[in-house]
């Protein structure tokens, strides 16, 4: 074998070598991806679950006759805080990575 076949053999060799790796970070990524997306699905869940109860809370006030929708506001206006809470915590993370001056759901108030 010449000295230009032997190069080529390890130049090959670690091509093949570079391309396994990628192969490899790939399906790193892939996991990642489908962790986050799994994480984001929680969220998401969470999130509407919350809404849910404000909405059932607001029917409640509406509902209310007289003045004794008063004593129902403060857990309203907690329930609401909590759901702002929740979106600035899952959507800090996306707004500081990508676009830290945006307005975002958070900036919100409900």
């Amino acid at each position: 074998m010449s000295r230009k076949e032997a190069y080529i053999v390890k130049a090959q060799a670690k091509i093949d070598e570079l391309v396994a790796k990628l192969d490899q970070l790939k399906a790193k990524a892939q996991g990642e991806i489908a962790d986050q997306k799994l994480k984001s699905h929680e969220k998401i869940a969470e999130l509407e679950s919350k809404i849910k109860d404000a909405k059932a809370h607001l029917s409640e006030i509406t509902d209310t006759a007289g003045d004794a929708w008063e004593n129902l506001k403060d857990k309203f206006d907690h329930l609401a805080d909590d759901i702002g809470g929740s979106f600035k915590r899952f959507f800090g993370k996306d707004k500081q990575d990508n676009h830290p001056k945006d307005a975002g759901p958070e900036d919100e108030k409900l």
